[in-house]
């Protein structure tokens, strides 16, 4: 069995009403040594009185400090954290009782900075399961998806000090943790265990469903890694070819959405990446004109029609 000590660390804002079950989840560890970071990011809800409930366990400890942002929270806790491994859970997340038990195990090879596992998604009561598995060198895939949850990474401390933890930029917001996986994934081998080990729900309050402020988000974190000293020539050229994926990944979502002038700039941007894909100059300029009551009709006569 593994000797690690592992850190959790969840950023605490105004999540009294789940904060309970995350809390009671990570408890559950079959793994013994660990600690659980509860960093109150400046609630003004009842979270505080919430935690003194759990201060009984010397594995849970409080730190509160001013509003700055899950980002500025994490760096907080990673700042104050005893543990050679780090991993996080969000206030309305859960971790099933063996994860720690069956991740750090493998970071028993030295070359693997970053582990993280196959997750569980529910969502309105549907139950689904997230399955990659990319391991290895992966930060050309991690630049095509974000295949990693959250809640699912662990990562050696001495790795995320090496990069400097999260950055912070509001920016950022939403993808700041993809952000910090492509930065590991530069210089570090991952590793994935090919079980779903924890829980993530989504639900009407997550900011990742927001497609236009994510679309922003999601070039920001490229942009920012191909801007890094010491990015070589053929990384550049994979930000730029991940810039182009990004603008079509989001047209589709926004044209779902009834968005057609939103998907036709998409479009039009992805087609500036890769100018010999005139069809997204063409679908970009129908689509930059078309009123979002028009699509939705032309949507309902195509289903009439199949």
């Amino acid at each position: 069995m593994s000797t690690l000590k592992a850190s959790v660390i969840v950023a605490v804002y105004n999540g009294e009403k789940t904060l309970g079950l995350t809390i009671d989840s990570l408890l559950a560890q079959t793994y013994p040594n660990l600690e659980i970071l509860l960093i109150d990011d400046g609630s003004t809800d009842g979270s505080k009185a919430l935690i003194e409930t759990y201060l009984h366990d010397p594995r849970v400890k409080y730190h509160a400090k001013l509003n700055g942002g899950v980002a500025s929270a994490r760096n907080y806790g990673i700042s104050v954290a005893e543990g050679d491994v780090i991993g996080f859970c969000d206030q309305d997340d859960q971790w099933k009782p063996e994860k720690l038990e069956y991740q750090l195990p493998a970071f028993d090879n030295p070359e693997t900075g970053l582990v993280y596992s196959w997750v569980e998604v529910r969502k309105h009561g549907e139950v689904s399961v997230s399955k990659p598995e990319f391991e290895g060198q992966c930060f050309e895939a991690l630049l095509k998806r974000n295949f990693i949850s959250c809640c699912t990474a662990m990562a050696r401390k001495s790795l995320f000090l090496e990069i400097g933890g999260f950055d912070e930029s509001r920016e950022l917001h939403g993808v700041d943790d993809r952000h910090v996986w492509l930065r590991m994934a530069r210089i570090s081998n991952l590793a994935v265990i090919k079980r779903p080990l924890a829980i993530y729900f989504i639900h009407g309050e997550n900011y990742s469903l927001n497609e236009k402020k994510m679309l922003i988000a999601d070039l920001v974190c490229v942009r920012k890694i191909a801007a890094m000293d010491g990015v070589s020539a053929q990384e550049k050229a994979l930000c730029k070819q991940a810039e182009y994926g990004i603008y079509l990944h989001y047209a589709n979502n926004l044209l779902y959405q009834n968005h057609p002038q939103d998907a036709g700039h998409c479009y039009l941007n992805a087609w500036k990446v890769k100018p010999g894909q005139v069809k997204y100059l063409i679908s970009g300029l129908l689509l930059s004109v078309t009123p979002p009551p028009l699509l939705r009709t032309l949507k309902s006569f195509r289903k009439r029609v199949v």
